[in-house]
């Protein structure tokens, strides 16, 4: 293809790439929320989290016809009817959702709402499905309401959820949701949004709905005078998406075991290993000396299922742990070796009774911060119940994914949307990116996106 066509095509493909319309409205719950709930009070967990949207996107292509029969509706009912009232019947559960931050560690329940946004995308969903979205670029920009990829929640008059429902030229939808850190982790984010679909799927069943209705009985120590350590930078770095299949992980799983035969060794463990090891490789081939300089893996656990008593499933909050593993060699980055040090560090955190036993990521990132260590963070939504759940009533997502990262050296691994692997969400600086991107031990296993 000449130069002068790829240029039209470009031209052409940018004038179709842009919001046609877009209007706001407010969701409030369906029931008011009991006055002796007014005040939530924050964990204190959740006070050290950053009060920064997380923002997930789900994609839905033409040709799946909308149950048209909930909340006693006419036959005319949209697909944004339809998703308002079963948001507003999710929010009378999740009802700190619908409220504002009036404090580090304080949210205030009066039934404010949530943002929704509704907005006509002037291209294909097919155009965008495939591409790797990140913030910043004109594709997140045009699919999420203003700020709320990984920005921050800017006063007291802010929604904690913000919703935006894309429609393309096609028929095809995608539906963004943005929801505060502040609120929970990526579990909690999950179960919300999975109860929402639920209830949209099951025209407003709360009954079969129930597996996904949020679990407040859990509290966590909390201080008024809290204020979060951690702040996230202005993006300066790239993302990259890394898929690995199942077969070339059954390959490295195969590889792995023949050093070390009685061992038997997850997907999860395995490629938290692989990409720890290659990020901290590609940083090392960009400094000047060439050698590894001290690094750390920080690796979140979710604590629901380790604690004792184990906690539900749908326990709002940030219930998560952190297991760091500190490096200095190569050698030390050896996978057997990662993952038996996971292994260990994760059966110091079974049975834990409360908070107490917990491993805050503030204090151990400034120790580590002051020792000169590189910090890499990964975390996993490998086995949530975002494709198998997130049906509205017209069928399962044909993607989903996290977008971007909230910082730099991040790694989220999600699942395939046919199950047939996991995706990583790479941010990393752009010299070690490349580095990262072409180092061959990666690449006998993954694709790059």
């Amino acid at each position: 293809m000449s130069i002068t066509k790829r240029l039209v095509l470009s031209s052409i493909f940018k004038r179709q790439l842009h919001v046609i319309s877009r209007s706001k409205t407010t969701i409030k719950p369906s029931f008011p929320t009991k006055s002796s709930l007014k005040d939530y009070n924050l964990p204190l967990y959740d006070c050290l989290v950053p009060d920064l949207y997380v923002p997930m996107l789900f994609f839905y292509p033409h040709g799946k016809t909308p149950k048209l029969k909930a909340y006693n509706t006419t036959s005319t009912t949209t697909i944004s009817n339809l998703l308002q009232c079963s948001l507003s019947e999710a929010l009378s559960k999740y009802y700190p959702f619908a409220g504002r931050l009036i404090s580090a560690s304080r949210v205030d329940c009066s039934d404010q709402g949530v943002d929704f946004f509704e907005t006509r995308i002037g291209c294909k969903l097919s155009e965008i499905h495939e591409k790797s979205l990140v913030k910043g670029d004109e594709y997140s920009a045009h699919l999420f309401p203003p700020g709320s990829i990984w920005g921050k929640v800017i006063d007291q008059d802010s929604s904690l959820v913000r919703v935006q429902l894309n429609h393309f030229d096609c028929g095809g939808i995608a539906i963004a949701a943005s929801v505060s850190h502040r609120l929970g982790d990526a579990a909690t984010v999950c179960s919300f949004l999975c109860y929402w679909a639920n209830l949209s799927r099951h025209s407003g069943d709360h009954q079969k709905s129930s597996h996904f209705g949020p679990h407040f009985a859990y509290e966590l120590q909390y201080h008024d005078s809290v204020k979060p350590e951690v702040m996230c930078p202005e993006k300066y770095w790239v993302t990259k998406e890394i898929v690995f299949l199942n077969t070339k992980i059954a390959k490295l799983k195969a590889a792995v075991q023949t050093q070390d035969r009685a061992e038997r060794y997850t997907r999860n463990e395995l490629l938290t290993a692989l990409l720890y090891r290659c990020a901290v490789a590609a940083a090392a081939a960009t400094s000047e000396s060439g050698a590894h300089a001290p690094s750390v893996l920080f690796n979140l656990v979710n604590m629901r299922k380790v604690m004792d008593p184990p906690l539900p499933t749908t326990a709002v909050g940030n219930i998560v742990s952190t297991i760091h593993i500190p490096t200095t060699t190569e050698s030390e980055t050896s996978l057997n070796q990662l993952v038996q040090r996971m292994r260990k560090a994760k059966m110091q955190l079974k049975g834990t009774k409360n908070s107490s036993g917990f491993q805050l990521v503030p204090p151990l990132l400034n120790q580590y911060m002051k020792s000169n260590h590189r910090v890499v963070f990964i975390t996993s939504m490998c086995n949530f119940p975002i494709y198998q759940e997130m049906d509205f009533g017209w069928g399962r997502p044909t993607k989903v994914t996290l977008v971007d990262t909230p910082f730099i050296d991040c790694i989220t691994l999600m699942d395939t949307w046919n199950g047939d692997g996991i995706k990583a969400v790479v941010s990393l600086e752009q010299k070690n990116m490349e580095h990262f991107v072409n180092n061959p031990s990666l690449l006998a296993y993954a694709s790059v996106l």
